[in-house]
């Protein structure tokens, strides 16, 4: 397939193989054994073990708050208080840590 600027001859490639299901179709079904399929209207989804396991693994992590609620506000009564207190070396080398990773 040769690529121009237009776009034409990609957009009529991606709607001859979209429209009707060619040898590579049937190919990739044949090869795929016994992997479970999932099927949603038209489309027909192969997920091996492991991809369910990521996208379960996934979910749970979205499923989370991205904020521990319970430190935060444990953080804020001491700032209150005046008894929150900074921890200067394990602060400097976590920015260490970052920096070199970042680097590395």
């Amino acid at each position: 397939m040769k690529i121009t600027g237009n776009g034409y001859e990609i957009s009529k490639y991606i709607n001859q193989t979209a429209l009707m299901p060619g040898k590579e179709q049937a190919e990739k079904t044949s090869t795929q054994g016994n992997i479970p399929s999932e099927s949603t209207g038209d489309a027909i989804v192969n997920l091996s073990n492991a991809s369910k396991e990521v996208q379960k693994a996934r979910e749970i992590i979205e499923s989370e708050p991205d904020i521990r609620s319970e430190k935060v506000r444990a953080i804020q009564e001491e700032i209150e208080k005046g008894a929150y207190k900074i921890d200067y070396d394990k602060t400097a080398e976590k920015m260490l840590g970052y920096f070199i990773d970042e680097m590395g």
